[in-house]
């Protein structure tokens, strides 16, 4: 099997997220102005920072409990997050990924051929690529979860990442807000379109618009969650079967 991306275990749990590593195609950002001090730009990098810092110390607390998301995606598609810390998994209908410290796995199910005349369907084919365990997020992971959806999607933690990378551009500005009971900062830069994060008092990612680690415009909305995580949400999935038909179901039970 292919490998996936591995994760430094030893890094904090944003360390290389919120430290602006997810860098895509910004090109330009660390140039300085010359039409303004360097004092003053100083100045502004440190105030959006600083606020896109307290957003994250919110989602890491978020991070540390057990918790399972359902985010809509652009295009409709669900994305399905479960946490367990040190365990995440995301899922879509078609893709899973699923990242532990026993292994990390990315797993495809395709569509059923079209069964013989005849003959019942199928097996609904899932293939998996498994890569070594994780235990922490980082921009290489972050980039892989954000590519295998398709780049509409990306993880809570590299949503606040995408916004420290802008904060480090120049012409920064940054500015703070509410969505319901969630507290949103957003971030510009010289060349920049404005992208948002807010999160919720539970500490999860409830609303992101910008950039996904893919390189795609994106927004995510947090339509669903529950402070619970089912065990299977963990297991990677297997290859289904056609459902059994109502006389061979009856004759099944003792």
């Amino acid at each position: 099997m292919a490998e996936l991306p591995r994760n430094n275990p030893k890094k904090a749990l944003l360390s290389a997220v919120v430290a602006g590593a997810l860098t895509i195609g910004f090109v330009g950002m660390v140039a300085r102005s010359c039409s303004a001090p360097a004092k003053q730009q100083a100045e502004s990098a440190n105030e959006a920072l600083e606020m896109v810092d307290s957003l994250a110390s919110r989602l890491v607390l978020g991070l540390d409990s057990d918790a399972t998301m359902q985010y809509g995606t652009p295009t409709g598609a669900v994305v399905t997050v479960s946490q367990s810390a040190p365990r995440r998994a995301y899922r879509s209908g078609a893709v899973t990924y699923i990242s532990t410290p026993d292994g990390t796995f990315l797993c495809l199910t395709g569509p059923a051929p079209s069964p013989a005349k005849g003959k019942k369907p199928t097996t609904v084919p899932v293939t998996c690529q498994q890569g070594p365990g994780a235990d922490t997020m980082s921009p290489t992971e972050a980039k892989a979860i954000s590519e295998a959806f398709g780049g509409e999607f990306l993880a809570p933690e590299a949503a606040l990442g995408r916004l420290a990378t802008i904060a480090r551009g120049q012409g920064v500005r940054a500015g703070a807000s509410k969505r319901g009971d969630a507290q949103c900062v957003s971030v510009t830069a010289t060349g920049i379109r404005t992208e948002t994060a807010c999160v919720n008092p539970a500490g999860l990612l409830a609303y992101f618009q910008g950039t996904s680690d893919a390189g795609k415009a994106t927004e995510l909305v947090l339509q669903y969650t529950t402070p619970s995580v089912s065990e299977e949400a963990f297991q990677p999935p297997r290859a289904v079967g056609p459902s059994p038909t109502p006389s061979s179901a009856k004759a099944s039970k003792p």
